[in-house]
This record gives structure tokens, sequence and C-alpha cells, in this order.
């Protein structure tokens, strides 16, 4: 989550909401035990082809070699590319049963959450870097902010490009960047409708429909969903509707567009944090978790008053595809996005009843202090567009494939006057007590804009059969602005900067590819607006540069199964407070630094006709190298695992046509929670399991599924993040739960 806080701790929060849902889990549960016995023989039902662009391939569910990425910017495959790309498809969504981004980031050792607290915003990490909201997020390609809770049931797939994505992005954290590509028409008409449920009495009903209307293909997804995770009082709603269209104009041209509404009320559940035994007014110890300590299901925004965040998303896009010729095409799309929030919870936060005051964490025998946050009526309105031309020619000896491009985006950002951050009592993590409201508004809010104009060129080059080149660059023109909401502290700035990419790849042989890449990226950044707090509050920092040098491998053991290895070192420059005689510190950019250098290995595919694998292993030694503070440098970066590995496996039984089992085992050691390392999460291990049965049922093609996420009931300690508020925050594993479905398509 993101909290606001007193005068001194916090700034951040957002986004949607709003409706209700559908059945019970307990009926599906037991028509599904019903039925199974008497299914009649599995058939694998035909597939479709989209209406325009791609030509979906007759493959069996999980399909997980993917062959193709937008979001690389270049038109090689990702066996071919200088690049480090996961791809999660609609496919293997449903058959991990995933529920959310939180669930999907466990399918790969490189990413991790990052404050996924259940029922707010989910924010995830790649190669141990924390991803912008409103940054390093596309769809469909085009810039969009991630502010806001994420619909899976209309995404066909989930792309994530690892690293630093100056050239793909702009301005943006170094991490990577996520797209997320919409369900697109198909020529096949069909009508897919599924019910799901867990064992905590969540239900969802969903439909996916699909049609020609003359020309036009279209496509809706629908959802209404009764959200009931194992923790306590953390009960919802949710709603979604999208359709897209596709249509040919003419032999040149075609047309795609798409909606989407999406409503989600719910309960969140905050984190908790360290325990002061010492009394030295910060936590430093991990609090028990499970038998004789903190309840795993434990939620402290439980009082009578509390209040759901909702958040009400509506995003619109449109493109225009034209071929030039048979060599050049052309591609002109734009994007609406706007959001509605009421951001609002019981928040425990810091301890003030010690003999020293305790911040962050919580006092020794687990007394923490409960505020009331509430800021209603929150308004995010985001558009972008992009234009560009992409063909071949032959030049020099080579065939190359170039794309010339100009893009930008608009942000506004408009807050209510005034937000709600009431400290109203103590509770305890071991044994809760009631305290009383406070809904008084009374701290101002902070409006934004921003604004970018971007131009960008990247070329291709085949030199010969082994021999590939890539290099691209993005200048981007951004400016920014904010004040507060009665229009004092206003601050304004604009910047150019420019962001070059560069890599070669030498094919060994058709099935084996060494390549090396190096590129940077570029954050920028204002002094928070606070004089109390700042000597330079409200001044603009320069830009900072991050750079990524990558070498890897890539090897296509058969055609379905890609195997990959990367080595990566990633330098990142931070602003950091130096301290002034004056009594405020400064702050300075580039002041702090940090390197990520990593090993990720991988092997995604079809490794036997029975048997489909994701597996991946990430060694990452992530270190601030430069700080204000000399005790920090040499220290891990907290948060970010040493080593992470995750293995998930498809079997197909031959004995039991249509019947697959599969697991998902994920584990990782190395996470640090202060910056002096001197507290660590403990190791932690986690398997899934699912099943499923395909199989046809008076000509209708019906999928019935099981899914146990936390199979052994497992309990630990998630993750750990700090929050720019200074603020330590803990997370406990997700308890062993149940989740069923059953599909039917006409």
């Amino acid at each position: 989550m993101a909290i606001q806080t007193l005068q001194t701790r916090r700034t951040m929060r957002t986004l949607k909401r709003d409706k209700r849902s559908v059945d019970t889990a307990t009926a599906l549960a037991t028509l599904i035990a019903a039925t199974l016995t008497t299914l009649p023989h599995a058939q694998t039902p035909p597939r479709v082809e989209r209406v325009e662009p791609v030509t979906i391939s007759a493959k069996a569910e999980p399909v997980l070699d993917v062959e193709n990425a937008d979001v690389g910017g270049f038109s090689a495959t990702i066996a071919k590319t200088p690049q480090s790309i996961t791809v999660f498809s609609a496919d293997l969504v449903a058959s991990t049963g995933a529920q959310t981004l939180s669930n999907l980031l466990k399918l790969d050792a490189s990413l991790a959450d990052s404050y996924n607290a259940v029922g707010y915003i989910e924010s995830l990490s790649v190669r141990g870097f924390l991803l912008d909201q409103s940054a390093n997020f596309r769809r469909n390609g085009l810039a969009t902010s991630n502010y806001a809770p994420i619909a899976l049931e209309n995404k066909e797939r989930v792309e994530i490009l690892k690293g630093v994505a100056g050239l793909q992005s702009g301005v943006s954290a170094p991490g990577g960047l996520v797209n997320y590509v919409t369900k697109a028409p198909l020529k096949s008409a069909f009508t897919q409708v599924a019910l799901h449920g867990n064992e905590y009495g969540g239900s969802k009903a969903q439909i996916d429909t699909n049609t020609l209307l003359g020309n036009v293909g279209v496509r809706a997804n629908a959802a209404a969903e009764r959200t009931r995770p194992p923790f306590d009082n953390a009960k919802g709603s949710r709603e979604l509707f999208s359709v897209a269209l596709a249509a040919t104009l003419n032999e040149q041209t075609s047309l795609s567009a798409d909606i989407e509404y999406h409503h989600k009320k719910q309960l969140e559940v905050p984190g908790l944090g360290l325990l002061d035994l010492n009394g030295d007014g910060v936590g430093e110890t991990l609090p028990r978790l499970g038998r004789g300590g903190i309840n795993p299901r434990l939620n402290l925004n439980n009082q009578s008053w509390s209040l759901p965040f909702e958040s009400t998303t509506s995003s619109a896009q449109a493109a225009i595809n034209h071929r030039l010729n048979t060599d050049w095409n052309a591609r002109i799309a734009v994007s609406l996005q706007r959001s509605k929030i009421n951001d609002r919870i019981t928040f425990p936060d810091g301890c003030s009843n010690a003999v020293t005051p305790v911040y962050p964490g919580l006092c020794g025998n687990g007394d923490i202090d409960i505020y009331d946050f509430r800021s209603e009526g929150e308004k995010r309105n985001f558009s972008s567009w992009d234009t560009h031309v992409n063909g071949n020619l032959s030049a020099l000896g080579a065939s190359h494939t170039l794309r010339f491009g100009l893009s930008g985006h608009h942000a506004r950002t408009d807050l209510p006057a005034q937000q709600a951050y009431n400290y109203v009592g103590t509770s305890n993590v071991f044994a809760p007590t009631v305290v009383p409201a406070d809904a008084t508004f009374s701290d101002l809010n902070t409006d934004s804009r921003e604004r970018s104009s971007e131009g960008y060129a990247s070329v291709q080059s085949k030199w010969n059969n082994a021999v590939t080149s890539f290099v691209g660059a993005r200048v981007i023109r951004i400016g920014r602005s904010s004040e507060r909401s009665d229009g004092s502290r206003a601050v304004a700035y604009t910047q150019t900067v420019i962001m070059p990419w560069a890599g070669v790849s030498y094919s060994l042989s058709t099935d084996t590819m060494l390549y090396g890449s190096w590129g940077q990226g570029v954050e920028l950044e204002v002094v928070p607006n606070r004089p109390k707090l700042f000597a330079n509050a409200g001044s603009t920092l320069p830009a900072l540069k991050s750079k990524q040098t990558e070498l890897g491998a890539k090897w296509q053991i058969n055609p379905r199964l890609l195997a990959t290895a990367a080595l990566f070192s990633i330098e990142k420059p931070y602003a950091d407070d130096i301290e002034q005689s004056s009594g405020l510190p400064l702050r300075v950019a580039g002041a702090k630094a940090a390197r990520h250098r990593g090993i990720e290995l991988s092997a995604v595919g079809r490794a036997i006709d029975a048997v489909s694998l994701q597996g991946s292993i990430s060694l990452l030694d992530a270190k601030f190298t430069r700080a204000s503070d000399p005790a920090l440098v040499g220290q891990r970066v907290t948060n970010v695992p040493r080593v992470k590995t995750s293995l998930f496996a498809d079997y197909k039984i031959a004995a039991l046509s249509g019947f697959a089992i599969n697991a998902l085992l994920t584990s990782e050691s190395g996470k640090t929670v202060n910056s002096d390392g001197s507290t660590r999460l403990p190791s932690a291990w986690q398997i899934d399991l699912g099943a499923r049965y395909q199989h046809r049922l008076n000509a209708k093609s019906v999928v019935w599924r099981m899914n146990i996420e936390n199979a052994t009931n497992r309990t630990y300690w998630r993750e750990a993040p700090t929050q720019p508020w200074g603020g330590v925050y803990l997370f406990p594993s997700t308890p062993r739960t149940v989740r069923a479905s059953v599909a039917v398509e006409f």
C-alpha cells in the first residue's frame, strides 16, 4: 500500500473500486466431485486464429513456448534477441490458478513482490529494482499507469522485459518493463463460460465470447467476483467488462480498438513491523509467526468502522495499421485511462507509547499505533500516443529492419483538497483491540502534472548467417509540475534526456546463440516540497542515468523448449540526504548508488510431449556502492533475495486421456530487512499443486480445474519492503487456499 503521513514520514497511495459478485464455492465443489467420476473421454478443442495480425498455432495447453513478445521493441523472436524476456500466457495463468499479479511473480525467479498488500495495488521488482507505477508499464505497447488493481481475465499474456528499458520506455526505473496484452478478436466464433470458487466462500462468474459482425471481429470479456481471501475481514467484490474490436478497412489498412472497465472494492490487509526489543526506538527483531506468535491470518484493518479500498478504472485504446508497400508498415495508436479511487485503511504504523517512541517498528510487547487514513475521490487521468513506421532494406551488404517513431504521454493527478491521517489509539499484534475512528480531514494533498514528447529509432542488422546487431536510442522531453491543494509550494521543471541501447548476437548454430548488450535508462526526481524537512525543498534534481551490461546465451533445445542464461550488471544512482549545519538535510542527486550483479538461468517450453516446464533460478548480489552514510556502503539492498528459484511443471497422464497434474515449487533466501543487514528473513519455500481434466460433453468442450496454493500450509514472512517514508513492513505467506473452477466452451 502507500500512505501519507503525519508531517514527516510518508507520501503515497492510489486507486480503484465499485460493486458486487456471484455464486458459492460450496456448490461448485460439490458439482465437481459429483461429475468427475462420470465424465466421458477427453478431446482437445480446436484452436482459433486472430482476425488480423497473428495466427495462433494448434498447441495443447499450457502453451509455454511463446515465440514473440512486443515488449522487446525488435522484430526478432525471443530466441534471437539479445534481451531477457519472460511471457506469462493466458493458459499458463489458468493452469496455475493465478488470481493476481503477485501470483504470477512466483513463476519467474527474477521477479518479486514489493509491498503487495492483499486488497491494494500490486507492485513488483525486477532484478531487485522496484518498477515505477507510472513509467514502467505498457498496455498493448502504449504507456499506461499501473496505479490500479489489474484484471487478468481479459489479458492474453503479460510480457516482461528484464533490465534497463530506456530505449523501449523512456524515463523509467532500471529493473524492466511490463506489457499487458489484451485478448483480441479471433476468426472462429465461440463463447466460454467459467465458474470459480475457493474454500473461504469466494466465487466468480466469467464469460469470454467472440463473434464476427460482417468484417468486424468482436470479443467481449466480463467477470463478477466475490473476493474472500484467507485473511481476516478482507472480503470484497470486483467487476470487469471489456470489448475488443478488429476490422479490415481495405487490403492495406486495419483498425483495432478496445475498452475496459474494472471496479474493485476490498478491505486491505496492511503489513506489520519489526519488534523493538532493545528499546532504542527502532524495530530490529522478527516477530514469531504462527503458533505462539502472530496469527498468520491477522488483519489489523478490522475495526467496525474500517472502510475498503475502492477503485474504478476505465481504459480505451485504438490503433490503425497501414501497409505502405511490401517492405514498410505504419501504425498510429492512442490510449486513454481514467481512474477514481477511495483510498482508505485502518493503518498500523510505529509505536508511541514506549519510553522511546518506536519508528519504524512495533513496541517489544507487540503494541502498535493505529491511524485512520482516508483520501476520498482521488482522480488520475493518463493518456498516451505512439506513431511509427518500420520496414526492411538492404545496404552495406546486410539486411536491416528499421523503426522510427514519435510518442508521448500526459498524466494528471487530482487529489481531494484534504486527506485524513489521524492517530486513534494503540492495538497489539498478539491481541488486537478496539479503537475509535477519527475521519477529520486536515492534511493537504499535492496535485501533479506530467507531459512528455519522445522520438526514437532502432535498427536491427543481419550481417551474415551468424552476426546480427541491434542499435537504438530514445530522446525524451519531459515536463513535470506539482502544487499543494491550496495552490502553495508550486514546482515545475522540464528536461531533455537521451537513452542509447546496443546489442549484438552471434549464432554458433541454428539452435544456439551468444549475445551481449549495453544500455542506459534515466530517472528524474524533484525534492519533496516540504521546507521543514529539506534545505532544498521543491528543487529539481539532475537526471540520474542507470547503466546495464548483459552477456547471455540462448539454446533452442528442441522446437518447443528454450534454455537461456544471462549475466548482468546494473548500476543505479539515487538521491541521498546530506546533513547541513542548519539542521535540515540537503537532498543531492547521485549521492548514493547501488550495483546489482546477477546470473539468471531458465528453461521454458515442452521438454517431451507429456511434460511442459517453466523453470528459472536467479543469483543476485545487490549492494550499495556509494552513500552519504559510510555504514551503508557494502550493505545489501533490502527485500532483495540473494538466491531465488522457481519451477513449474505440467504432466499429462497418458493413461487418463485429458487429465493432467502440475506443481509449482518456489524458494528464496538472503532477504535483508533493515539497512545494516542485521535482520534477515529466513529462507523459505512453497509448493502449489494443480490438476486439470479436459473432455467433451454433449459436443461441448469442458475443462475442470483444481489448484491448491501453499499446499503444505507453510507459515513464513514473504517480504519486508522499506517504503520512501522510512517504514519497514512485513507480509506473511498466504495460508493454504483451495480453488476450483469449471469452464464450458460453446
